[in-house]
């Protein structure tokens, strides 16, 4: 019998996505061919378990690899933007000058959170946080879903995956994101023009049932300004 071009194909972009997931910037395209080939091999396993071609273990090596691409791309993308966020968040001599010349009134708390809102309103990027629910993986581990809306103020369209920098902390330790069914996590790559406004959901693998803090900064910038913070109950 015939192998199946599809699950030929599906095991072809898997192992393309899977050699690309790695590469900075290039691996943004990589998540959208091994959703690609996903589909691919799903629907060749689909006619092949039907008896009308031949290939299940191709179809099935097919899927495993884009799966695992998609993973590899979504936990490579969290590792590189905390890179940059610290790289960039180191203080400058100037910086440190600066704030040990700071009088007792700037030092409280109230006028620094006045600044650190001016520097937001003055940004490219506007972010809002919507919600955060709670869920399990694909593995059946907690994981938490949070939302968010994106707003680009710049002159030129970008995602919200370029723009912005989201973090979740539980007992001050980031997490890692997470795999969740029936999130359309492609979104987050979605460009959108200067003045548009577009909703994402991203996930996170909860560490336990303490509260959860949610922060996004522009992912790249000279400081550290928090376009906007949340904090949710997840018990």
């Amino acid at each position: 019998m015939k192998k199946s071009a599809l699950a030929i194909t599906g095991l072809i972009l898997g192992a393309v996505a899977l050699a690309t997931s790695f590469l900075p910037i290039i691996n943004n395209i990589s998540f959208f061919i091994a959703l690609l080939g996903a589909v691919f091999a799903v629907i060749g396993l689909v006619s092949i378990i039907k008896g009308k071609s031949d290939g299940k273990t191709i179809a099935i090596v097919g899927i495993i690899l884009n799966i695992v691409a998609a993973i590899i791309v979504l936990a490579s993308q969290s590792f590189y933007s905390a890179a940059i966020d610290g790289a960039l968040s180191e203080p400058s001599a100037s910086n440190i000058s600066s704030a040990e010349s700071t009088s007792s009134a700037d030092q409280s708390g109230e006028p620094r959170q006045a600044a650190q809102e001016e520097k937001a309103a003055e940004s490219k990027y506007a972010v809002t946080i919507d919600d955060c629910a709670v869920t399990t993986d694909y593995e059946g581990n907690p994981a938490a879903v949070v939302t968010y809306t994106f707003t680009n103020n710049s002159d030129e369209a970008t995602s919200f995956m370029v723009a912005i920098h989201d973090q979740c902390f539980q007992n001050g330790v980031q997490l890692e994101l997470a795999l969740v069914s029936d999130l359309d996590s492609s979104r987050t790559m979605s460009e959108i023009k200067p003045g548009a406004s577009i909703t994402v959901q991203q996930a996170y693998a909860l560490d336990d049932q303490s509260d959860l803090t949610v922060e996004c900064t522009e992912l790249i910038s000279l400081d550290d300004t928090v376009l906007a913070e949340a904090t949710f109950s997840v018990a």
